[in-house]
This record gives structure tokens, C-alpha cells and sequence, in this order.
């Protein structure tokens, strides 16, 4: 999900927003139904020189990875995220299936910042604080064979995704579930061939 653009900001400021995040998921945790088992950052908030306009996040969460596919905006997932006020900061996020590794063609590589397990990671925001990026414990592929192999599965599931969209979208009773909170049929459908397309895009450019 992207939120608004209000230009570059400050390390800090974004740190700040990374802590509130972890604020907000750790309160998450006493919501019934809540699934975030784990929050990651990835982008531009890792390279210490570079400009920051917004917070890349991969949350993961203990669903079923098929709904939970690449691009996905699940709707009690986005709920969720607009319940906590993901929305009013200047954030980015991708829902990630807890079967699945955190990592893929986009996040390339990713450090962990929260848990629901132990909570914020206090050693990662210190490193972060102080530009340390050799102190981060990333998450990210071995090698291109396993990145590969990893795409070819997300694509597999992509794929099923968005035909099983296509043949709902003139349900009437999929319609009604894939309507609300300004989010419509045609939005799901968007996001379904976007994520099957950049997977499959992704698939061909790795395997060359």
C-alpha cells in the first residue's frame, strides 16, 4: 500500500515513523483476529546516504500464502493497517505470507524491526540511528537459484490469484465481499494482474 508523497525526510524522522509502526504492531497484538506475526524494512531506510521519502515495510503475516499473493491487498489486512494508521504516515507496505521468505525481486534484502514474539528489536534501531549498516542482520537471498525458484512459486500462486478474480468479478456476491472502504471490484482486479505480471516480468529477467 502507498500513502501519500511529502518528499525526502530526515533519518530521524523516518526512524521516528519506523518506531511508531512497531508501536502500533506491538498494540495490534491484543486485537481479536490480528495475524502480523513479524515487521520488516527494506529500501532506502537501509542505505545511509541515500534520500528517504518513505518507509518500505514487508509485514508478515500467518495467513495461507495463497491469500496472501504478491501485490495482495487483502481486505482485513488493510483494515488492519488503517485501524493502526499505517495510512496518515509516510509509509509503503506489502503484506507477506509467513510461509514464504520476506525477500523477493523487490525486497531485495530486509531487516527485521519487530516481532510479536520479542517486540521491537532495539539493536536494529540502534544500528539504524547510527547509520551502522554492517551491524544489520539481513534478510535476503543466497544466490540467484533460490531467488528464481522462490519467483517461479509466487508466480504459480499470482497466476491462480488472478483467475480466480476474473471469473468472481461479475459475481455478485464476490463483488459485495471485494466492495468498501473505497476499494472496489476493479481495484482488486488491478492489483491481481499487477502482481502476476511483475512476478512473471521478474521470473524472465532473473532466469536471463
Amino acid at each position: 500500500m502507498l500513502t501519500r508523497d511529502d518528499g525526502a525526510m530526515k533519518r530521524a524522522t523516518a526512524i521516528s515513523r519506523l518506531s511508531d509502526v512497531a508501536d502500533g504492531l506491538e498494540r495490534s497484538k491484543d486485537l481479536t483476529g490480528s495475524c502480523v506475526v513479524a515487521g520488516y524494512v527494506f529500501g532506502s531506510l537501509l542505505d545511509p546516504g541515500g534520500d528517504i521519502e518513505r518507509v518500505q515495510l514487508a509485514l508478515v503475516v500467518d495467513e495461507p500464502a495463497e491469500a496472501v499473493p504478491w501485490m495482495s491487498r487483502p481486505r482485513h489486512l488493510e483494515a488492519l493497517a488503517s485501524l493502526l494508521r499505517f495510512d496518515k504516515l509516510p509509509l509503503e507496505w506489502q503484506w507477506r505470507p509467513s510461509a514464504w521468505p520476506v525477500w523477493n525481486h523487490e525486497i531485495t534484502r530486509a531487516v527485521c524491526f519487530w516481532s510479536a514474539t520479542a517486540g521491537s528489536d532495539h539493536g536494529t534501531f540502534a544500528a539504524l540511528t547510527a547509520g551502522r549498516v554492517e551491524a544489520l542482520e539481513f534478510v535476503e537471498p543466497a544466490d540467484s537459484e533460490q531467488l528464481i525458484k522462490e519467483l517461479r512459486l509466487e508466480r504459480d500462486v499470482g497466476r491462480r490469484h488472478l483467475t480466480e478474480t476474473v471469473d468472481g468479478f461479475y459475481d455478485r456476491d464476490w463483488r459485495r465481499e471485494h466492495t468498501g472502504d473505497g476499494v472496489y471490484p476493479a481495484d482488486h482486479l488491478w492489483w491481481a494482474s499487477s502482481g502476476y505480471l511483475d512476478l512473471d516480468n521478474a521470473v524472465n529477467d532473473a532466469a536471463r
